[in-house]
């Protein structure tokens, strides 16, 4: 009991107000007319008074609505609060929690003294009811989390009791929901579990071996239950002599666990089964794994698992199975070369062994082996068979070039190459057609200029898959035919033959039939020719000995006997050249050549043409010859050779014109050239005059007659006298007939 104020001793009361002023919580006292008669620096504090301002005998009102604004009592109007603060009686709780504006909470509590004063206390409670809150927050937590969880959950006293559980915890046993309480024991609990659920015997002996276990050491089983479901039981035992039961669902663990039993068994039977040798190397490079394929390609009955992956290949390489033995070290650190092809090794046996390494995410890696032999053999025929196939198209007679069906080259021979302007590493397998065609263009092989361009862009845009033939001629000049077949798999072989011989023989042959046809033609035109020449000096003589025996009279038989003798004479000349062509065609014809003097012939010659040429209007003029050396030839053919050229430039010189002869001596001899202002030839028809029997006028109507000889056998005389003869002429600008002779060795002699 509180010592009444009357009775306490002054010593008391002093310590008492010490007390008082020195409490952390906010005292205020009021007397019963409620004034203020006391309060403490932690009051002063909350009221946020003044150094040296002392409210002791205020009104209690002031105060109250000073907190208010102060936001003691909260957030809201001061002035309801104050006014709900001073309206309360004597009847209210003695205790309140108010949270201030500032987030501070505050007990308030009223304390009544004798004599009807009372104090009222303020406590800042912050800090407990934060901590208050917390833990209320992490029991709800708690509450939720357990909820939730869909284990089953359960915490039993040390008596064994149940304390706490969730809604799993019932679900897992297989208990109606609401059927446990708290208080149960775990007995009881296991009683219901057994009478609610259809167990078998097994299941029956689970639940009593549980009952009978030690339950101060952790537990855990699965058992399985109706459905295919499993559940996983934990019992762990708690610091206060309790117990933890926890139940999980683990039906998709145990089948995660069945399913990977069943890939472990059917990973054993493939690797079982598998024609190849494997085997697994842990992290530690020990032997962790091989299959009965490993130990029958190798012959090795004595691996053993776990022994280390060096000690294996020294044991093996001790052995000599190989015909090319390495160091165990070298092959060792070849293992861990991931990324290298695979290697081959030749056994004693004659087997052939490949082998392939490869990380594997635990740190360590697998070896893969395998028996090639049957492999090996078949690329080596095949080899020999393609070198076989590959010596059999080099010394064909074509060129081969196989294709497939995207136009990628497949094989070829070297003759195909060289057909083609390409090297064996243009025409390599694997190069696209386009590309093939794109380097012969460029090298000219199509030829050049736009016919070239047109062949490349018309074929550019692929290949005819049907049989084609077509020939091209190549930069230096060979003609290639090139013949395309398909193929049974949709590509295609070209052929590429050299028809260059070929080719020429057929132009030669053609050739010859030209001039067999040429010449054929000539022979008609000369029998046509001759027949009027023949016909005309024959006419005259007939005619002019008709006319004579008709009428001899002296005067018509002096007349007529010139005629007929001038119509004999060129009867004469057409039969001598004649006999003269007949015998150089057959070599009979009769040459002596001798030391010459040339000026004498040639104006002879110019004599005997000048009645000609006047007669015909025509200037004939000898150039006055120089100093000229002695020519070696038969004056009688020259002679026949100049009155040749100058009766061709007579006659082919229009009245008026004008024909010049000169000579002059050169470091190749002495050349005489007969130039005429005549009506002259087009270049093509220059060799064409030199042909026997041939005029370049062909009609029976020509204008200038003869026997398309003249030319021809000068040509023929000049050869024989070892001397050549030249024509140069243009259509309307006139002829100049070059006859270049042999000089003789003696110098030339004067002659007065």
């Amino acid at each position: 009991m509180t010592t009444p104020p009357a009775r306490m001793e002054a010593g008391e009361a002093e310590a008492a107000l010490r007390l008082v002023l020195a409490m952390p919580a906010a005292v205020m006292v009021f007397d019963s007319t409620q004034r203020l008669m006391l309060l403490n620096d932690a009051a002063r504090a909350l009221l946020a008074l003044q150094e040296g301002e002392d409210l002791r005998g205020s009104c209690r009102e002031p105060l109250i609505r000073r907190l208010a604004y102060r936001g003691l009592y909260g957030n809201g109007d001061p002035e309801a609060h104050a006014r709900a603060v001073l309206e309360m009686g004597a009847d209210q709780p003695p205790r309140r929690l108010v949270c201030a504006t500032d987030g501070r909470w505050f007990e308030i509590a009223r304390v009544p003294l004798p004599a009807g004063s009372w104090a009222t206390l303020f406590t800042d409670v912050t800090q407990h009811r934060q901590a208050e809150t917390a833990a209320r927050e992490r029991l709800h937590l708690f509450g939720t989390a357990l909820r939730q969880n869909p284990s089953g959950i359960a915490i039993y006293d040390r008596q064994q009791q149940l304390l706490l559980f969730n809604e799993a915890y019932e679900t897992l046993l297989e208990l109606p929901a609401g059927t446990l309480r708290p208080g149960l024991a775990f007995e009881a609990v296991t009683a219901l579990a057994i009478r609610n659920a259809p167990l078998d015997p097994e299941a029956l002996e689970f639940f009593a071996a549980l009952g009978s276990a030690d339950r101060r050491q952790r537990l855990q089983f699965v058992r399985a239950q109706a459905g295919g479901v499993a559940v996983r039981a934990t019992t762990q035992p708690l610091p206060d002599g309790g117990l933890l039961v926890a139940l999980e669902d683990v039906t998709l663990l145990r089948k995660a666990e069945d399913e990977a039993k069943r890939r472990a068994a059917m990973l054993d039977g493939i690797l079982a089964a598998l024609p190849y040798g494997v085997c697994v190397y842990g992290p530690d490079h020990r032997l962790r794994m091989v299959n009965a394929a490993f130990r029958g390609i190798l012959g090795d009955d004595e691996v053993i698992l776990g022994e280390h992956l060096l000690d294996i290949l020294r044991r093996r390489e001790a052995a000599g199975g190989y015909v090319t033995p390495e160091p165990p070290e070298e092959v060792y650190k070849r293992q861990f070369h991931f990324d290298r092809p695979p290697t081959t090794r030749l056994r004693i046996d004659g087997t052939v062994l490949t082998g392939r390494t490869a990380p594997l995410p635990d740190g360590g890696h697998i070896s893969v082996i395998s028996d090639v032999t049957a492999l090996q053999r078949a690329e080596t025929e095949a080899q020999q068979r393609a070198a076989l196939l590959q010596v059999m198209m080099d010394n064909m007679r074509h060129g081969v070039c196989l294709f497939d069906r995207d136009s990628r080259v497949v094989a070829a021979n070297a003759l195909a190459c060289r057909l083609t302007g390409l090297t064996p590493e243009e025409l390599a397998p694997g190069v696209s057609l386009q590309e093939l065609r794109r380097l012969q263009f460029e090298r000219g092989q199509f030829g050049t200029g736009p016919e070239a361009e047109r062949i490349f862009h018309t074929r550019a845009g692929g290949v005819l898959r049907t049989l084609e033939t077509f020939t091209r001629t190549t930069a230096d000049g060979r003609v290639i035919e090139v013949s395309t077949d398909p193929t049974p798999d949709g590509g295609f072989v070209r052929i590429y033959t050299d028809v260059t011989a070929e080719r020429q023989a057929l132009s030669e042959i053609e050739q010859a039939r030209a001039a067999a046809e040429e010449a054929s033609q000539a022979k008609t035109r000369f029998l046509a020719t001759m027949s009027h020449e023949l016909r005309t000096p024959l006419n005259a003589v007939i005619g002019f000995s008709e006319a004579l025996i008709a009428d001899p009279s002296p005067q018509q038989v002096a007349e007529f006997a010139g005629s007929i003798l001038e119509a004999g004479k060129h009867l004469l000349s057409l039969i001598d050249e004649v006999l003269a062509v007949a015998r150089a065609d057959t070599g009979a014809l009769q040459i002596e050549t001798r030391a010459l003097l040339l000026p004498p012939v040639l104006e002879s010659v110019v004599r005997l043409m000048r009645p000609s040429a006047d007669a015909a209007g025509i200037t004939l003029v000898l150039e006055p010859p120089p100093e000229l050396p002695r020519i070696r030839a038969d004056e009688r053919r020259l002679r026949q050779i100049l009155l040749n050229l100058l009766a061709n430039a007579v006659k082919f010189t229009p009245s008026g014109g004008e024909v010049r002869m000169a000579a002059a001596a050169g470091p190749e001899g002495v050349e005489v050239t007969v130039s005429d202002s005549g009506i002259g030839m087009a270049p093509e028809q220059v060799e064409r005059a030199f042909e026997p029997f041939v005029q370049l006028e062909t009609s029976h109507a020509r204008r200038y007659g003869g026997s398309g000889l003249g030319l021809y056998l000068a040509r023929v005389l000049a050869q024989a006298m070892e001397a050549s003869l030249t024509l140069d002429s243009r259509r309307g600008a006139g002829t100049i007939a070059r006859l270049r002779l042999a000089t003789a060795m003696q110098p030339q002699e004067q002659t007065a």
